[in-house]
């Protein structure tokens, strides 16, 4: 199954957002360190910041950023068996611009020396893994070497042949687009996640403002700049940690 890139190969998705994101908090976050009686430093949120940490039952985020592309080997599913496609546009098969198109009824294992660039990305996270959602958007294949197992349709020039799997070359044009719920599952992993975005989570949960700190059950926030980390472990078999630039409802 796919994990993410080293920060070695980092994809191609915007940074500005984060960029920005990351003087604000900064700034923010050093003008809100104070000094405990022991003489400990600690860092409080800044105006309009929340800092939401705990045990984690589900998160979910939309239009969220990861710096590093899935790397391959990943396969491509679909939410519901028969409904979703895809097709990888401009692939190079046997030097041939070339479209390669799939259909659900089987799921489609990707393998190489490359991966997908996710861009902005609707996420899922649970003690059973990453489940990311690939459709609204065409995704970037990292340039590199390709195979793809299970039955496709190949096209060049408006000419298309069924084949049980196909090897292609991705370059800088070559994307993937997909409809219908096309997901693909990944194994539990630490993940750093930014916006700006939704999110929407459930678990044991402490929320601190500048004002006050509270538990809760459930926290929704967004869209706003974010900066989320993931980690495998805890009572529900995931902890987070994050900055949220923006106002949060809690239950």
């Amino acid at each position: 199954m796919g994990r993410l890139f080293g920060q070695g190969r980092r994809g191609t998705a915007p940074v500005g957002p984060w960029l920005a994101l990351a003087m604000v908090v900064v700034s923010a976050a050093l003008a809100g360190c104070s000094t405990s009686s022991g003489g400990e430093e600690r860092v409080v949120p800044g105006t309009g910041q929340e800092f939401v940490s705990g045990d984690v039952a589900s998160f979910q985020a939309d239009d969220a950023q990861v710096e590093q592309p899935l790397a391959t080997p990943f396969t491509l599913t679909s939410t519901v068996r028969g409904e979703g496609s895809a097709t990888i546009e401009n692939a190079l098969v046997n030097g041939k611009r070339s479209t390669i198109s799939w259909s659900s009824g089987l799921p489609l294992p990707i393998s190489g020396s490359g991966g997908l660039d996710l861009g902005a990305v609707h996420v899922e996270v649970d003690a059973g893994g990453v489940t990311w959602g690939l459709d609204g958007t065409t995704r970037n294949f990292v340039p590199g070497d390709y195979t793809a197992t299970a039955p496709v349709a190949v096209g060049s020039a408006g000419l298309a042949a069924t084949r049980d799997s196909v090897s292609f070359q991705a370059d800088v044009q070559t994307v993937l687009i997909s409809r219908g719920g096309v997901i693909v599952q990944d194994d539990p992993q630490p993940l750093k996640l930014t916006g700006p975005g939704k999110i929407s989570v459930s678990g044991t949960l402490q929320v601190q403002t500048p004002d006050d700190t509270r538990r809760a059950g459930a926290v929704t926030f967004g869209p706003g700049p974010f900066e989320v980390t993931l980690t495998p472990g805890g009572s529900t078999g995931v902890t987070m940690k994050s900055i949220l630039q923006g106002n949060v409802t809690t239950t």
